[in-house]
């Protein structure tokens, strides 16, 4: 074999192995970031916050159990906005009643909300 065909042989082969380790590292960096992001939605801050139950909604779901022992609460913070918390019929919740609720701060920018 000629001296200037194998270079371009050889070449074709490190191009070749090239474009597969690059094909590797961005699948490897997609998995990465993925992961990262994961990792920042479970890193919250925990604030409580203060609100007036405005409405009080039936909790509708796929098993007739869960919507015997739940509702939904619409709460109107103190703050300004309206939030939607599940609740046990058992605590006795009327509109008008004070409450205190969870709003959790993720890392993402995610804000949710869950009744203390």
């Amino acid at each position: 074999m000629r001296d200037d065909v194998r270079r371009r042989l050889d070449r074709a082969i490190w191009l070749e192995r090239a474009k597969y380790g690059a094909i590797a590292l961005g699948v490897l960096a997609t998995i990465g970031m993925a992961f990262a992001y994961e990792t920042l939605d479970l890193k919250v801050d925990n604030k409580e916050v203060a609100g007036k139950v405005t409405d009080i909604e039936p909790l509708v779901t796929k098993s007739s159990t869960a919507e015997a022992e739940g509702e939904n609460v619409i709460v109107q913070l103190d703050h300004g906005p309206l939030v939607r918390v599940l609740a046990y019929k058992s605590r006795g919740l009327k509109v008008g009643d004070k409450i205190e609720v969870m709003e959790h701060h993720h890392a993402t920018g995610r804000v949710t909300h869950s009744l203390k």
